[in-house]
């Protein structure tokens, strides 16, 4: 799905289905982006040369540079093609922002030159009675023609005692 832009250098956004087209019921865990996505980001890319993209998918791009926790963390999580969507990306990644959830995890970084953001998820392992938070993020475009992600804005939800709901 894409959500063009207003203008020819305004900001648009690419959903994509990063679900692997499998036949088992471990189907959401298995990530994959299929060469017809990839080669419709770069046609759309192509027709809005100026523009800047948020590119969103479910599964992280490719494993976190640091040691996980739990070999649970590190297995089904990322892409199965994580490096090669990153290349493919890779000439774009003066104008694109990544994000994407599927880890659970907070998490802000490069790859290569591609920043990519790692949504936590408020709701997983949380109960209502626990505090938790989610981000608002604000991009920018510098005089260079450069997407920026500036700094984040942290918003705290406080627990309900005993789960009360609001």
């Amino acid at each position: 799905m894409v959500f063009l832009p207003d203008s020819a250098d305004g900001l648009g956004v690419i959903l994509l289905n990063s679900n692997a087209d499998t036949h088992f019921s471990f189907t959401n865990a298995l990530g994959m982006i299929a060469t017809e996505q990839m080669k419709g980001i770069k046609i759309v890319m192509a027709e809005y040369p100026q523009a800047c993209w948020i590119v969103a998918l479910h599964h992280h791009v490719v494993e976190y540079p640091r040691a996980a926790k739990a070999l649970s963390d590190r297995i089904g999580t990322a892409l199965i093609n994580g490096n090669w969507f990153v290349r493919q990306l890779q000439r774009f990644s003066d104008r694109v922002i990544v994000m994407h959830g599927h880890r659970h995890t907070d998490w802000i970084g490069k790859c290569a030159d591609l920043l990519i953001v790692s949504a936590p998820s408020p709701v997983m392992e949380a109960t209502d009675s626990l505090d938790t938070y989610f981000w608002i993020h604000t991009v920018g475009v510098g005089t260079d023609g450069r997407l920026s992600l500036l700094a984040p804005e942290r918003i705290s939800l406080p627990g309900q005692p005993n789960g009360d709901s609001a």
